[in-house]
């Protein structure tokens, strides 16, 4: 009676005691918290005029291939230090945990405090697991008072496109010292260049050469190689998240960067020097959302930024779509 009475007894008390260890423990510890993106350092103090670098961390990930965050911040008593002086517009440093293979973006609104980061690996680059910087974002204090730095959204893939779930942690900097202007170089005067013989009419850089519709087979190589322009530059004017999937019927931009490619494929060119460009329908596709699906997802499926999608269909919440939603694809 004695030993069925230990034998029925014995679990409970080990039960007992492991809830006793577990209840215990320090929040964190020995209890798996999921993937998290947070800013390092969570908090921070500058004065007026001095600059603190934050990181963007991901901490226990597995399968990482690419990711999309947006992040905001008070203008009034910060601004982004530009990482690249060599680009145009301002830019955070992209971080060392992925290979940044396609930046598909990376911009900074001063004006009104938002930061758009968006780079996706590609093959052969592996996914990968771990914990790490994705980038470094530089503030420097231009307003005395304390202020939020916010994820307003944060989207992580796979190499298929599938969502990798995450938890955010926003941190906070508090700027000091006194509210005077920072001062800024003011370029001195510059040397008037020398008259030089103008050419022939010729493209101007920066603008739209023509539109080109992907046939069956075509890829961005072959399709800059038709027009001697840099296939990287259709991807970013076009916001294609993957330089190579894009899908036909999707209408392409083709500005005018000029680029010599290796030989290779050379695509069918569907308009000519000097013909005059003619815009497309603002929508190329329209999809139907189905159950399951994410704008992140729906983004990779048609080889557009995310954030053109929100845009076109005036979308409030990018975390919030509906089944059976007709959305436009630009």
């Amino acid at each position: 009676m004695k030993k069925h009475y230990s034998m029925v007894v014995r679990p409970w008390i080990g039960m007992i005691v492991l809830m006793t260890l577990i209840l215990g423990m320090p929040v964190g510890q020995g209890l798996a918290q999921g993937t998290v993106m947070r800013f390092n350092p969570s908090s921070g103090s500058i004065d007026v005029g001095e600059t603190i670098a934050v990181e963007i961390r991901i901490e226990d990930v597995s399968d990482l291939y690419g990711f999309d965050v947006q992040i905001l911040f008070n203008p009034a008593l910060l601004d982004v230090v530009d990482a690249d002086s060599g680009k145009d517009g301002v830019q955070i440093q992209p971080g060392t945990f992925l290979s940044p293979d396609f930046l598909a973006q990376n911009a900074v609104d001063q004006a009104n405090g938002i930061i758009k980061f968006a780079v996706t690996q590609t093959a052969p680059s592996q996914p990968v697991s771990g914990s790490g910087v994705l980038a470094t974002i530089t503030f420097r204090g231009t307003g005395v008072g304390n202020t939020a730095i916010r994820f307003d959204s944060a989207l992580l893939s796979d190499q298929d496109g599938g969502q990798i779930a995450v938890s955010t942690e926003n941190g906070n900097v508090t700027v000091g010292g006194d509210a005077t202007p920072v001062p800024t170089n003011t370029p001195g005067p510059t040397e008037t260049p020398a008259p030089t013989k103008t050419p022939g009419p010729t493209p101007v850089p920066g603008v739209i050469l023509g539109y080109h519709t992907v046939k069956s087979g075509e890829t961005l190589f072959c399709i800059a190689r038709a027009y001697g322009v840099d296939p990287y530059a259709i991807a970013r004017e076009n916001g294609v998240l993957n330089p190579n999937l894009i899908r036909p019927g999707h209408v392409l931009k083709i500005p005018n960067v000029p680029r010599t490619l290796p030989t290779g494929p050379v695509c069918e060119r569907q308009f000519d020097e000097g013909d005059e460009p003619k815009p497309p329908d603002a929508c190329r596709w329209h999809h139907t959302v189905v159950r399951g699906e994410n704008l992140y997802r729906i983004s990779l499926r048609y080889g557009v930024n995310m954030w053109s999608i929100v845009n076109a269909n005036s979308i409030a919440n990018p975390n919030l779509i509906y089944v059976g939603q007709v959305l436009c694809i630009p």
